[in-house]
């Protein structure tokens, strides 16, 4: 045993902050699409609304699954443009 203090790891490694963020923006998006829903009745504009949601978390579970910052965003957003001028 060691005399060291016990050092907690960031708040981060823990994922408290993660789930916060996740499970709020998941809930807003939820209703704000939910409240668009209610008043649209047009098929072609729903459509997209839901592509639009799908995308929207698909970006959420990318930062709270796999950890992804923001600068990992960029690059990725960067490699994309690379390889649409090549």
């Amino acid at each position: 045993m060691s005399d060291e203090p016990e050092a907690h790891p960031p708040i981060e490694v823990r994922w408290l902050w993660r789930r916060v963020y996740t499970f709020g923006a998941t809930l807003l998006n939820s209703l704000a699409v939910g409240g668009i829903v209610w008043r649209i009745n047009d098929a072609l504009t729903l459509r997209w609304l839901g592509l639009a949601l799908v995308g929207a978390n698909i970006i959420i579970a990318t930062l709270y699954l796999a950890g992804a910052t923001v600068t990992d965003w960029a690059r990725l957003a960067r490699s994309v443009r690379k390889a649409e001028v090549a």
